[in-house]
């Protein structure tokens, strides 16, 4: 049986999501919502003054004609003004907004916020070279953080090496030692900064380069640097759902708990949990400098790697209509999308648990944007 920890790592980003990235669904549900006062608001509050049925009528058929199952959420500010659900979670229960659901590869935005914030307290820097993390690797010299983050390091992609978990076992440091192991001994694409390869190792990489310097693990540096400051009640770590957490009650309790035997394998690079009250936190956190500083998110939102024909940045990419974002894919079902523009102050999530909506959450900002906005992209 495929480990979830293993799909959780392909997060595929094609270049069509980043270039720009039916019948009426039975439960298919709008809201709008605003904040009106400037006191910073925990949850969003239900806007008086919704979308225009006919830009929500259009969003709803967008989605319908895509059979997209799964959920999807358009903050303007603080307020949601959009919000819709279809079809069933994974225990046969009618899909709820508050649904938490893998969010794949999006993770990997976290582990780069996660770096950053070290920059941000002198602790680390995107020109440290590799070296000083693993002094027998051989390549440690050339590659910096910054070639991980813009995955300009040419380090090969550990996914297809480990996908099955047949090589691995229960102890998370074995495994993280094993798969270090492997990826050290591996000769990199190209030379540092020359090209552009999308590879989860980098991230794998990052998440164990912020356990040396914090000290503690990966995870607890997340859940008490963003997690628990934001608020993200819903949001936590595949490995932590066979523990029966009330906020992945949306997904297969009994399934997961049997595939979520390779502990480490996943971490840095899509390995979170999530739903679209706490990605909304997230995407205003993380922008608003509730995390890291401008600085530093101007660096996460700006420094691309300039062979990447994806405009890959700092654990993000240039999507439509000058916004930011990732995409999320784990076969053979789940999805997600997040996408946030400060300029045109929107925010949008997106996670399906079906293999439609799962391919079509990399086309989905576009689509849903230009309805919105009211012009193409261009």
């Amino acid at each position: 049986m495929k480990k979830i920890l293993a799909l959780l790592l392909v997060g595929i980003m094609t270049a069509t999501a980043f270039a720009g990235c039916g019948s009426a669904p039975e439960e298919s549900s709008s809201s709008a919502a605003a904040d009106t006062s400037a006191t910073e608001q925990t949850e969003p509050q239900t806007t008086q003054e919704p979308i225009a049925d006919s830009v929500k009528q259009q969003l709803d058929q967008a989605l319908s004609k895509q059979e997209f199952k799964g959920v999807t959420q358009i903050m303007r500010g603080d307020a949601v003004i959009y919000q819709y659900t279809e079809g069933n979670d994974d225990n046969a229960q009618p899909m709820t907004i508050d649904a938490s659901l893998p969010i794949g590869s999006v993770s990997k935005q976290f582990c780069a916020a996660a770096v950053m914030l070290l920059c941000d307290r002198g602790k680390l820097s995107v020109e440290d070279t590799l070296d000083k993390f693993y002094s027998d690797y051989k390549y440690g010299k050339k590659l910096t953080i910054k070639n991980l983050l813009n995955m300009s390091s040419g380090i090969p992609d550990y996914y297809g090496m480990f996908m099955d978990g047949s090589k691995l076992g229960a102890v998370e440091a074995e495994n993280i030692k094993k798969i270090k192991e492997v990826l050290f001994a591996e000769e990199p694409g190209f030379e540092p900064g020359d090209d552009y390869e999308y590879s989860n190792s980098n991230y794998f990489l990052l998440a164990d380069i912020i356990e040396q310097v914090s000290g503690g693990s990966y995870h607890d540096f997340v859940q008490k640097n963003i997690f628990d400051p934001l608020e993200m009640i819903h949001t936590g770590f595949v490995e932590k759902i066979k523990d029966n957490p009330e906020w992945a009650s949306a997904l297969s309790k009994t399934e997961l708990m049997n595939e979520t035997n390779c502990p480490g394998l996943a971490k840095g690079a899509g390995d979170i949990v999530s739903n679209a009250a706490d990605m909304g936190k997230w995407m205003h956190g993380l922008s608003g400098g509730k995390v890291i500083s401008s600085e530093s998110y101007k660096k996460m939102t700006e420094e691309v790697n300039p062979n990447s024909y994806e405009d890959y940045c700092y654990g993000l990419c240039k999507m439509p209509h000058d916004g930011v974002g990732h995409v999320g894919q784990i076969p053979p079902h789940f999805g997600a999308v997040d996408y946030f523009n400060t300029e045109k102050n929107i925010y949008l999530f997106a996670a399906s648990n079906d293999p439609r909506g799962s391919s079509f959450v990399q086309q989905l900002p576009q689509t849903l944007l230009d309805i919105l906005i009211g012009e193409p992209n261009t």
